[in-house]
């Protein structure tokens, strides 16, 4: 990694950007306007922001992740998450900058191959934002040569001063078990779920992969109903008051989004290593203390 070099991080202010920031400061000239200072859907914003700043890389993190707000405002997702790229992407390629791009295992989400899912497989994503993703990765991998992509898994982390946080595995297990009221978990669902903390100390590993598509995230060869009954277990109390089994969800085709990390690992020479989602789990509790 090269030190001091001028990153421009996106999406600063969110859940994975504050994070990052923190993660990365000290070891590179970090360049994180807020929205007011750069609207990455105005083509000539961008274009002028990057020029009089010059980043020898652009970490685009800002993005609607809710799918059901994107499902329900197909518009403005299409605006924010393929507009946004296109730009970036257009003005990463004329002032010879990398852009790595934050998309999502959510492009995996119409698969209904069994086992965790590399990236050559074929895809086709049934929900708005799964096929932003998707057209994103194709719009910027087309304008840039220099072009990451990183399909993320669900993420989570406990509320922490100063710090965006949203909706997550953990916290909803958390707030069942405060409550005493379990919560239905898909048996027909696998995917991964990553503790935040792996994620933000990969990314700068990721400035030095070839241009392409990577799966960035935990393994996970269980499915949500079990990855919860796993988590109760380490928070030692009884899975029936934390999670109930909804075999009812996803009745077309078992929903797979379970992603491999075999290229990132071999691409990056080995420096990109993510804990499976129990490990990650199991190193979350002790690390947090989480009741």
């Amino acid at each position: 990694m090269k030190s001091m070099q001028n990153i421009l991080v996106t999406g600063g202010s969110g859940f994975v950007g504050n994070r990052a920031i923190k993660a990365l400061q000290g070891q590179y000239n970090l360049i994180t306007p807020s929205h007011s200072e750069l609207d990455i859907t105005s083509a000539d914003e961008v274009e002028d922001f990057i020029s009089r700043t010059q980043p020898k890389i652009i970490l685009h993190l800002a993005a609607i992740s809710n799918t059901g707000y994107c499902e329900a405002h197909p518009d403005e997702s299409y605006l924010v998450n393929v507009v946004s790229v296109e730009n970036l992407a257009r003005s990463a390629e004329k002032h010879h900058a990398k852009l790595v791009f934050f998309s999502s295992d959510q492009i995996y989400n119409g698969n209904h191959e069994s086992g965790l899912l590399s990236e050559d497989v074929p895809v086709s994503p049934e929900n708005h934002y799964g096929r932003h993703k998707l057209l994103a990765e194709e719009r910027g991998a087309a304008l840039c040569k220099d072009f990451v992509a990183l399909r993320a898994t669900w993420m989570y982390d406990i509320d922490r001063p100063g710090m965006k946080t949203h909706n997550n595995f953990i916290l909803n297990i958390r707030n069942a078990k405060k409550n005493g009221t379990p919560l239905r978990f898909a048996t027909r669902e696998f995917r991964g779920i990553t503790w935040i903390d792996d994620v933000v100390k990969n990314i700068p590993y990721t400035f030095d992969l070839p241009a392409g598509i990577y799966n960035f995230g935990a393994e996970n060869h269980l499915n949500t109903y079990e990855t919860a009954v796993e988590y109760a277990k380490i928070l030692q109390c009884n899975p029936e008051e934390i999670a109930i089994p909804d075999t009812e969800r996803f009745p077309e085709h078992i929903r797979n989004i379970s992603i491999s990390m075999e290229k990132a690992k071999i691409a990056s020479k080995g420096k990109i290593q993510f804990r499976n989602t129990l490990e990650n789990l199991r190193e979350f509790h002790k690390a947090n203390k989480v009741d």
